[in-house]
């Protein structure tokens, strides 16, 4: 008898699913708002919001190349959460009889919980890597410090947890 009440409770798994496809949306947005900001910066030499004074080590070239590796991030992120709620939805709602039917693409089949998984460490791998790369652009490569190589360390790190994953699957 409870165990009917509980089965009705994986519809909240659409909460989830719209949320993600709303902050998916706003993701694209933003990563819009960061190609934009890269033609500001190239051709003006200046911020979306202006007044912005580049140390002399930054050429506008490069802060519009790091504000495109920010986009490049953010629309990763924008499909990875579309992705994700493609995902769930196919997993938690979706009869295994309706599954062959579908005409989703094979990138969208996620077939388990543990390939979502791995999706998202992969992206947040990649994040981590586009923040590193901004922070190194902006302080100038000449700049580091020893406390600097914990990110590229832990993204190593990371990396190599998520290839030792993934062959374990």
């Amino acid at each position: 008898m409870v165990w009917k009440y509980f089965t009705k409770t994986r519809y909240l798994v659409i909460i989830a699913a719209i949320s993600s496809f709303f902050g998916s949306a706003l993701m694209f947005f933003i990563g819009v708002e960061k190609t934009i900001s890269a033609f500001v910066y190239f051709f003006y030499g200046r911020s979306l919001s202006g007044g912005d004074i580049l140390p002399e080590y930054l050429t506008p070239g490069d802060l519009a190349t790091v504000s495109l590796a920010q986009s490049i991030d953010v629309f990763l992120f924008a499909l990875v959460m579309m992705i994700f709620a493609y995902g769930i939805l196919y997993l938690f709602l979706v009869e295994d009889e309706e599954k062959e039917r579908l005409s989703f693409p094979g990138w969208l089949r996620i077939k388990n919980i543990f390939q979502l998984k791995m999706i998202l460490g992969e992206v947040i791998v990649f994040i981590l890597f586009v923040h590193f790369l901004e922070t190194a652009t902006k302080t100038g490569y000449a700049n580091l410090t020893l406390e600097s190589l914990i990110l590229p360390a832990s993204i190593l790190l990371l990396s190599v947890s998520l290839m030792v994953l993934r062959q374990g699957e």
